[in-house]
């Protein structure tokens, strides 16, 4: 063979290789443009990205740096093939850190020549780094005029077959602009989920008020919702009292109660005063080294606090209450702009949430006043003879000698006092109900879904029956709460009619354009002298502790409702209630 032919078949091997290698990045390409395009979740991604570019370099193993701008740090919880999970680097600090703060690409041959080189990730691993190629993965450009910002730094470590070339550099920093896109993209898609699920997060509050059954309950509900939502370590909610203005409501999550409730919260000192103060939101992620922070305070509930954040919940300008979160329990993590934006938002609708039930209880109890005013001059009478009862059998006692007569007289003056007990609890429940309704459209088999779930088990757990059927798809426009209410006063007196093993049933039917509920108990029925007047207030059929509030409060709310309530009873065989609301 002459040296021409060997010549040209030296040629035709380099290009073959040449081709093959080829044919080698641009199945890469192809497979990394594929998988950049298809995965949304960051840590996937970065895999994806590390895997892909690892084996189109022909290289031992990479690592991909996120560019944390609010800390000043790179950072990487995925090392590919290291044993160490999460590596954080200063910017400036290392080659990865230095082409962080330059932009500009660093290609090295011997790593251990080189004074940018850190060799504590080597001897934290035992890996042994030689060549490295350390690229900038800059966002895409939004224009001309703006320097685009640095996203990323993608290391690639130990080239096979030698040290990484021109073509290397050439071919990676073609891919860099792909995989930007990528990043971005991932990153608008988690910010979406993260948007998503906070709006979620509001409507859930919205929603708790009308779940609550006073501040406290409201409070409780808020401080879960806070702490899983945040991921923090513990909550605080503390709200002032109108008159003394002391923090005296306390609210809190993964802090000890009694360690709460001992523990000196002053308006006058440290980041409370500071947040109460200037009515703005205060911030520490090195508490331990803030000058406002009181030392003590952590000593007092039992937490290391490193990071707080102190919201104040405000009604127009005025501070009513303090909110703190404590702590990212994550390794490294701290609060960022993003968690200070959400806590801003949840304190705003906390304050219209405390107003919302302040103002509620404060028509609550005026509403209760009013209605026991209302009320005195009708039970007067009724109090007046157990308490002559009462007056006139002390009197007897203290004539009397004989010590069975005396006894028998303290057992009558016990019960009196037990049926006065009774009619004054029965008034002050009458009074707590509320005196207006709020109507909406409401499903009629929602309606009843939600009765079963609630009561069907207590009511079986008492030795009866439960059914409940709906025969009809069809709009009320009602206060589910209100008719909810009139439903179980029903069924409460229904319980109290029957023996064991009786039934209770509802059902709701459409009769000529109406919506009718059938509520039927299998209990002795209604006794003929008061069938006229069940529904007056007061009225009772003898039962223990009855006094007829139950009835009287069905007949005003559906009233309210304007609606109508019929009742069909049978001595010996029992009781059927026939409410009937109109259709929408």
């Amino acid at each position: 063979m002459s040296s021409h032919e060997v010549e040209l078949k030296d040629r035709i091997s380099v290009l073959e290789k040449k081709l093959h290698r080829r044919e080698i990045e641009m199945n890469s390409i192809q497979q990394i443009g594929k998988s950049l395009s298809s995965e949304l979740n960051t840590e996937r991604l970065l895999l994806l990205i590390m895997d892909e570019v690892t084996r189109l370099m022909n290289a031992e193993r990479s690592t991909f740096y996120i560019v944390d701008s609010e800390r000043g740090e790179l950072w990487s919880k995925i090392a590919q093939k290291a044993e160490i999970m999460e590596i954080r680097l200063k910017i400036g600090v290392g080659i990865a850190g230095n082409v962080a703060k330059t932009g500009q690409v660093i290609n090295i041959e011997d790593a251990y020549n080189d004074d940018r080189f850190d060799s504590s990730t080597d001897k934290k691993t035992g890996y042994k780094t030689h060549s490295i190629l350390c690229m900038p993965i800059f966002e895409p450009l939004k224009d001309d005029k703006t320097k685009p910002d640095i996203i990323g730094v993608l290391q690639i470590l130990n080239k096979k077959d030698g040290v990484f070339d021109s073509e290397d550099e050439d071919l990676l920093s073609s891919l860099a602009s792909q995989i930007a896109i990528s990043i971005i993209n991932s990153r608008l898609y988690t910010a979406l989920e993260k948007k998503i699920n906070e709006i979620n997060l509001l409507f859930d509050i919205e929603r708790e008020l009308n779940k609550a059954d006073n501040l406290d309950g409201l409070l409780r509900i808020l401080i879960e919702k806070i702490t899983d939502t945040l991921k923090v370590e513990a909550a605080l909610i503390t709200i002032m009292d109108k008159q003394s203005q002391d923090l005296k409501t306390r609210v809190a999550k993964n802090i000890d109660k009694t360690k709460l409730m001992d523990c000196k919260l002053s308006l006058d000192e440290g980041i409370i005063n500071e947040v109460n103060r200037t009515g703005e939101l205060y911030v520490t992620n090195d508490a331990q080294n803030d000058s406002l922070f009181r030392k003590d305070f952590q000593k007092e509930i039992g937490i290391d606090i490193k990071h707080l954040v102190c919201a104040p919940l405000k009604i127009e300008d005025r501070v009513i209450g303090i909110m703190e979160v404590f702590n990212k329990p994550e390794k490294n993590e701290f609060f960022r702009s993003d968690d200070i934006r959400l806590i801003n938002s949840l304190a705003s609708q906390i304050s219209r949430s405390i107003e919302t039930y302040q103002l509620k209880d404060e028509k609550i109890k005026a509403d209760r006043l009013a209605s026991i005013g209302n009320m005195m001059s009708t039970i007067v009478h009724d109090l007046r003879t157990p308490m002559s009862n009462i007056y006139g059998f002390v009197d007897l006692m203290q004539e009397e000698e004989d010590q069975n007569v005396r006894q028998e007289y303290a057992e009558i003056i016990i019960k009196q006092i037990n049926i006065l007990n009774n009619m004054t609890k029965d008034i002050l429940d009458f009074a707590k109900g509320k005196t207006t309704i709020l109507p909406v459209k409401h499903a009629v088999d929602k309606l009843l879904d939600d009765f079963t779930k609630v009561f069907k088990p207590d009511v079986e757990k008492k030795g009866f029956k439960f059914e409940s059927a709906c025969n009809v798809q069809a709009m009320i426009y009602i206060d589910p709460e209100k008719i909810t209410r009139v439903f179980m006063n029903i069924m409460k007196n229904a319980i109290e009619a029957m023996d064991e093993d009786g039934k209770f049933s509802i059902t709701a039917n459409q009769v000529n354009g109406e919506i009718e509920f059938l509520l039927s108990d299998t209990g002795e029925g209604i006794p003929a002298e008061i069938r006229d007047k069940l529904f007056d207030s007061f009225v009772t059929s003898g039962k223990k502790g009855g006094t007829g509030l139950g009835l009287a409060i069905v007949k005003k709310l559906i009233d309210q409702h304007k609606g109508r309530i019929e009742v069909d009873s049978e001595p010996g065989k029992g009781t059927t209630f026939k409410i009937y609301f109109k259709r929408l």
